[in-house]
């Protein structure tokens, strides 16, 4: 065991200059590892095991031996040290060596007054001002932005569009999967979609898609289960009817039984044949014989009757596993899509503030500008002040806007045709 301890150290700094080595990674020295980040992993004793892994939503990575990782918060090295740790310490290897690589990040977005908010590659050590020369600098008002941020609001509104289509269909999927899990056919969708897919044939078609799916995947294990609960009814008949059997037999084994002791006292007076006592004893012994086939044939159907009811508890275990492993994934898309809405919310209600201000105050100087950073923690939005030197993170959403915004409104999103969800509205 000291042995695979002593290893592990060796692992965590091979990993160390690995990745001081490598300009394609994230340096383990200026990076801890976050969710939805990809890892890319090498288990040199167990080659099969290595590849790529996305850290998922609750911090870990999942590798079969060993099971889930906690990697939220750690730098490669940790992790490459987690992962030969517990391989020892489960017993598969006295000296696992591991290697780890942060292969992709969430990226960080800007929006605001500069020349091309968007998304762009998360660097470890990024901090504010780098972002923004990576967007193309502060916003210059002596340049023809509007024909860009007109076209910046349409890609971001048919975006937006797109995002709300996903989340109606993936509310859809949920409502059909949470009566999947309880065997029901009726599918209640929840009530903002039901009403809109009146007068949207796209959504109304949708619903329909996802109850006939329902009905489909109900149907055919309800066709499976009833089948072998059928079956088994079949063979508990069969016990019943093997069991009549038995009585009967042994009533008639009673009977030769008796007959056989009379035809012995005869046949030892010399009142009978022989042969009529070699017959009664040819018959008991076939009725022992019947006896026994009869009990062959009762224990038969009692494992086949095991068998039915293994596999029916088979049937919903493995349909139970599949529809919460769905369930999972789609709570995971919501998110994903809740996340990108709200950034593409705020693109749109900044491209119309700057719009609004080039048109009001194009020949204005801009005497100071605010540095607002947004970003998620422990699955609420977090907002800070920040500075041009301050370091961002992966999936931070920096806002850029002038310290005077003239006083135009801005037009709900209504307005702009997309019709937001309950579920998407703050």
């Amino acid at each position: 065991m000291k042995q695979g301890r002593s290893w592990v150290n060796v692992v965590g700094t091979v990993v160390l200059v690995l990745c001081m080595l490598d300009g394609n990674v994230v340096r383990a020295t200026d990076y801890v590892v976050r969710a939805d980040d990809k890892l890319r992993i090498k288990i040199f004793q167990y080659p099969e095991l290595s590849g790529d892994y996305k850290v998922r939503g609750n911090g870990t990575i999942s590798i079969a031996p060993i099971g889930d990782i906690p990697v939220n918060g750690f730098s490669t090295k940790e992790i490459a040290n987690q992962i030969s740790e517990r391989f020892v310490r489960s017993g598969f290897s006295d000296k696992a060596g591991t290697s780890v690589e942060v292969i992709e990040t969430q990226p960080v977005y800007v929006l605001g007054d500069v020349q091309k908010p968007g998304e762009y590659q998360f660097r470890p050590g990024m901090t504010v001002l780098q972002v923004v020369s990576l967007a193309g600098g502060w916003l210059r008002f002596n340049d023809p932005g509007l024909m860009r941020l007109d076209r910046d609001s349409i890609n971001i509104t048919g975006e937006m569009r797109n995002l709300v289509r996903r989340y109606y269909e993936l509310t859809a999927r949920r409502a059909r999967l949470n009566a999947e899990l309880v065997m029901r056919t009726e599918l209640q969708f929840p009530p903002d979609l039901a009403m809109r897919s009146q007068n949207d044939s796209g959504l109304k078609q949708l619903i329909d898609e996802e109850r006939s799916l329902l009905n489909i995947h109900v149907d055919a294990l309800k066709t499976q289960i009833d089948s072998l609960e059928q079956n088994r009814n079949l063979y508990e008949r069969e016990i019943e009817a093997i069991t009549r059997q038995i009585q009967a037999n042994k009533v008639q084994t009673e009977s030769v039984e008796r007959e056989l002791v009379e035809v012995r006292s005869l046949v030892k007076r010399g009142l009978t044949t022989l042969s009529r006592q070699a017959n009664l004893e040819r018959m008991q012994a076939q009725l022992e014989m019947n006896e026994q086939g009869f009990q062959t044939l009762i224990l038969r159907s009692r494992q086949s009757i095991t068998q039915a009811d293994q596999r029916i508890f088979d049937l919903k275990s493995q349909r139970n596993a599949t529809v919460t492993a769905e369930m999972q994934k789609v709570r995971m898309d919501l998110d994903d899509v809740s996340v990108k809405f709200e950034t593409n919310r705020s693109l749109l209600v900044e491209a119309k503030v700057t719009t609004a201000t080039l048109v009001g105050n194009s020949d204005g100087p801009v005497e100071t500008r605010s540095l607002t950073v947004v970003r998620i923690q422990d699955g609420k939005a977090l907002t800070i002040e920040a500075q041009e030197h301050t370091e961002l993170l992966p999936g931070d959403v920096l806002r850029v806007q002038r310290s005077i915004i003239p006083g135009a409104g801005i037009a709900p999103l209504e307005q702009t045709g997309i019709m937001v969800p309950t579920g998407l509205k703050q």
